[in-house]
């Protein structure tokens, strides 16, 4: 399929990245300007190193060990993480995930991120290359403007998927795109844009292949590395740069092995169609398989605001969140189904473990960019629950933080 995604956001750099090796895509923004320019979101994962212990400074650091450097670090892949991607394009090996390091290969790292080079172009560059088969939207159907609509409507597209779990947002964006088949993606990613002066994660580079661990940077034999003020390097070989991400732009996401990559949920034709033709990229659910777990995390994520995003206090601040969750449930399944602030300690250490990034500074920055969704959210949940003591509370809490 040709997919567009709307938006050079996290989501949709992140998506991009996901779907390019199976199909075409482009991410498409209004800043991206004539030439058009592009971007290397991380995906991060678990690497299983040689040294089980780590490697020195921790996460992302890289030593020098025994035997030829430069020697090979492919081993056994299977499925989807073992395809490699070649070419000017810059495209790499995901093989980074589920590959065994050879104890020849010298390198030892506990975290890698497999690097994807995704196009952002513009509408007009977008329209000029044909007609498109599916349109992503990253942001809600009411907060796009009128040159974006405008853009999407002459491109025609005959599917449109929208991010938004916001109920409503479904029929929002059946109204402004008439004609158009339109479907709920709900990502089954994390992702999130790094501020300008995060650290900068480490490069390294073989042939076209790219790959990132969290810090320090090394090269061995045509491999090149990139840290933040310098690489480490065997083989006697020089390094450089290969890319540098513009300040503010840089992405990086996780994606569970072998997972779909959205929840598709729509009308059913509409479902089967994208279905057959994305294959393994989505999986079709029931509509209230996604609207119902934003109701239930939501509220945790407006906690977490409240807190200024410290997942230690909101940890300790589960109560509230937890009948919050409760009272928003209920209107969509007709009945009181308790959630409990103990079960959601659980579920929080359990992500905490699970999650192959610091998801407790992850979580606060993230979710901190979209207080005004969060807080829509509740509100509109709020109308139709009763009792909405605690929804109510915490819209009252984000709106004080605004003020």
């Amino acid at each position: 399929m040709k997919v567009l995604f709307q938006g050079a956001g996290a989501i949709g750099i992140a998506g991009a990245a996901l779907f390019t090796d199976d199909h075409k895509v482009t991410v498409v923004s209004r800043t991206a300007g004539p030439n058009g320019r592009a971007a290397f979101p991380r995906r991060v994962s678990t690497f299983d190193p040689t040294d089980p212990g780590g490697v020195g400074g921790g996460h992302g650091s890289c030593r020098q060990g025994s035997g030829r450097a430069g020697g090979s670090n492919r081993g056994a892949t299977g499925g989807e993480a073992g395809r490699e991607t070649g070419g000017e394009t810059g495209r790499e090996t995901e093989g980074a995930e589920g590959r065994q390091a050879s104890a020849g290969s010298g390198w030892s790292v506990t975290r890698v991120a497999a690097t994807r080079r995704v196009t952002i172009s513009d509408w007009a560059a977008a329209a000029a290359d044909g007609s498109w088969d599916l349109i992503v939207l990253t942001t809600r159907p009411d907060d796009l403007d009128a040159e974006v609509v405008s853009a999407i409507r002459d491109i025609s597209p005959a599917f449109i998927a929208t991010t938004s779990q916001v109920e409503g947002d479904l029929e929002r964006a059946r109204a402004v795109f008439p004609g158009t088949q339109a479907v709920i993606f709900g990502p089954a990613f994390l992702s999130e844009r790094l501020d300008s002066g995060a650290p900068a994660e480490v490069v390294r580079t073989a042939g076209n292949q790219v790959e990132e661990t969290d810090s320090g940077a090394f090269s061995a034999g045509s491999r090149i590395g990139e840290a933040d003020r310098g690489v480490c390097t065997a083989g006697g070989q020089g390094s450089g740069a290969d890319r540098e991400a513009e300040p503010g732009r840089e992405v990086r996401f996780w994606a569970p092995a072998g997972a779909p990559r959205f929840f598709v949920a729509g009308p059913s034709t509409a479902v089967r169609s994208l279905v057959s033709r994305l294959d393994r990229l989505v999986l079709p659910v029931p509509m209230e398989a996604v609207l119902l777990p934003p109701r239930v995390f939501i509220p945790f994520v407006a906690e977490l605001s409240v807190r200024n995003g410290s997942w230690v206090a909101l940890k300790s601040h589960l109560d509230r969140p937890a009948k919050a969750a409760s009272e928003a449930v209920r209107p969509r399944l007709g009945v009181q189904v308790p959630v409990f602030g103990s079960a959601a300690h659980v579920v929080l250490e359990a992500v905490e473990r699970i999650v192959p990034i610091d998801v407790t500074n992850y979580a606060g920055r993230h979710f901190n960019r979209h207080v005004g969704q969060t807080r829509d959210m509740l509100a509109g949940w709020a109308e139709s629950a009763d009792p909405a003591h605690a929804l109510r509370e915490l819209v009252a809490a984000l709106d004080a933080l605004v003020d």
